[in-house]
């Protein structure tokens, strides 16, 4: 098998409408120092504008899936298949808290990234860009906000200055890792209807990682289903939700129900 191969872009190639921008072969992500397998043999394609979800419970891949992509696996571990994006890729993490620099602030942080990707843009263009980007994702008072370091902005603040960066590199797909778990319920719709926005006005494929099945299906018109490594289940988030055809995709399905009606009971109490 051939070792994982990303063939990344340095700007914007031209794309046909019906050209994948990312397409995994036969992935497989092992441990290096015994060959013991994680991720077995995952092939999927995205398309500019498609959303892929991919859940399973923690363990199943998912994320190992993702990071194989950027090639930021630990190295522990290692991948072989094939990886082709046409274009940029960039990933939003799970815990804005840990994806940021304490000791940065957030506008140097989305600037930085900007000028990597964009060589021969002076500081200035750079600030200016900052501050459209973090207004995008809307953050209010974007050209004060470049100054404030992480610690002083709440946790939906930082995951927006988080998409913000991501945005900076103008990807062609944007991998999600759990975006939304760290944040309360009223944050994670706005970040949801936020990547929503993105998506449709950009063009922007995605691959959405959750546990949540209700999360995926309002972001996401394709689903695939992981359980241990494999893939054992996709297909349109309406067909797979609404005729699950693998039993751990309906057991899945009940525990989210069943997870929810646990919520709801609480909230209800707590009122």
């Amino acid at each position: 098998m051939s070792p994982t191969t990303a063939t990344p872009t340095t700007g914007h190639a031209p794309v046909r409408d019906d050209a994948p921008v990312l397409r995994l072969d036969d992935l497989r992500v092992a441990r290096a120092d015994d060959d013991h397998e994680l991720v077995h043999g995952v092939s999927l394609a995205l398309r500019p504008g498609e959303t892929l979800g991919i859940v399973g419970e923690s363990g199943s891949g998912k994320s190992l899936t993702l990071r194989a992509v950027m090639d930021i696996l630990p190295p522990t571990l290692r991948a072989t298949g094939t990886v082709e994006r046409t274009g940029r890729a960039a990933m939003i993490f799970q815990e804005p808290a840990t994806a940021l620099n304490p000791t940065m602030r957030v506008g140097d942080l989305v600037a930085g990234t900007w000028r990597r990707h964009h060589p021969g843009t002076s500081r200035r263009d750079a600030r200016r860009a900052t501050v459209e980007l973090l207004d995008s994702v809307g953050i209010d008072r974007a050209a004060e906000r470049v100054r404030a370091w992480p610690h002083e902005l709440s946790g939906g603040m930082r995951q927006r200055v988080v998409i913000a960066a991501a945005l900076s590199v103008d990807p062609d797909v944007l991998l999600c890792d759990e975006p939304t778990t760290a944040l309360d319920v009223r944050v994670q719709a706005q970040i949801l209807d936020l990547l929503r926005a993105l998506v449709t006005e950009r063009g922007t494929a995605m691959a959405f990682v959750s546990h949540d099945l209700a999360v995926v299906a309002s972001v996401c018109e394709r689903i695939a289903v992981m359980r241990l490594g494999d893939v054992v289940e996709s297909g349109t988030t309406r067909a797979v939700l609404a005729d699950p055809q693998h039993p751990y995709t309906r057991e899945l399905l009940a525990a989210n129900l069943a997870r929810r009606l646990a919520t709801r009971e609480v909230e209800e109490v707590s009122r």
